[in-house]
């Protein structure tokens, strides 16, 4: 298996024809300093507070640090407490509509971007192994059309040992690729040599972000350290125009309604701003369903 470090783009920003065709060659996009660290360490700190509030932080020390138990959850039931009170976080759901990821997307695809409100964040805990998550392609979760994106970064610097994301360079020509049952987040990953991929990737400062297609091929790397929790968000986008399945417009694990979301929101900017378009809703099947691709 070869590894080499991400191609950076960050100084093409003004040349959306340079990275069409890159996005086109390696199925992603990485930028440094893409985000400003003060809307990114005010999530954070949410997040903290509320870990804190649940004793999954361990005891003295700065919040901010994220110093964890690697024993604060080992499954659902203690782990659904916690992101249930992170999905009410009126600043975590304004984090996707941050205008450099939204016109970055939107200068490469050449159209109106819908930024998917099933936003996702990351808790990643020290010494995690067993559920670092596989390599995987994320369209089998998401389906609809196969030109989604996923932008992934850290609410912190994350050098490898943290672990970060690891992207198989390439891997989205190869189209939908079969499945099989694995552990890890999202109980699935691609039935595929991941020795015989090229991968990328590299420490992330706070700031960087990176865009990827959801045929290409990824997975986190383990979180080594003693006691540094792993914090990352997971937003995805797509042309407005282009089709997309009911639970793209729901919140993620759907613990919550939308309605008891926002009861507690202080502006209504991001409320329902799906029903400004033309939604074009298909019928969505179980991951484990998605056909791949003839090969």
């Amino acid at each position: 298996m070869t590894e080499h470090p991400f191609v950076e783009s960050q100084n093409s920003l003004d040349q959306p024809e340079v990275l069409r065709r890159r996005l086109e060659k390696d199925g992603y996009l990485f930028f440094r300093k893409l985000l400003e660290p003060a809307p990114l360490l005010n999530v954070r700190r949410q997040i903290l507070e509320i870990c804190q509030k649940h004793g999954w932080l361990l005891n003295g020390g700065d919040i901010m640090e994220g110093r964890g138990r690697a024993d604060a959850y080992s499954g659902y039931f203690e782990f659904t407490p916690v992101y249930a009170e992170i999905q009410l976080l009126e600043d975590f759901h304004a984090l996707p509509h941050h205008p450099k990821i939204v016109n970055a997307l939107a200068a490469v695809l050449g159209g109106t971007i819908l930024p998917h409100p099933r936003n996702i964040s990351r808790i990643t805990l020290p010494g995690s192994l067993k559920m670092t998550t596989p390599p995987h392609q994320d369209y089998v979760f998401i389906q609809g059309t196969r030109r989604v994106y996923t932008v992934w970064f850290p609410l912190s610097d994350c050098p490898r040992p943290l672990g970060g994301l690891g992207i198989a360079t390439g891997s989205h020509r190869l189209g939908v690729l079969p499945t099989k049952n694995a552990e890890g987040t999202g109980g699935l990953c691609t039935d595929v040599d991941e020795t015989k991929l090229e991968w990328h990737t590299g420490d992330f400062h706070l700031g960087d972000a990176i865009m990827f297609n959801a045929l290409t091929v990824h997975k986190a790397y383990p979180n080594t350290t003693k006691d540094s929790l792993r914090l990352s968000c997971d937003f995805r986008y797509q042309l407005a125009n282009e089709p997309l399945v009911w639970d793209t417009i729901r919140p993620h694990m759907q613990l919550h309604s939308w309605e008891t979301i926002y009861a507690n929101w202080k502006a209504d900017t991001y409320k329902y701003y799906w029903h400004n378009h033309a939604l074009q809703v298909v019928p969505g099947v179980h991951p484990a369903q998605v056909p791949p691709d003839a090969r």
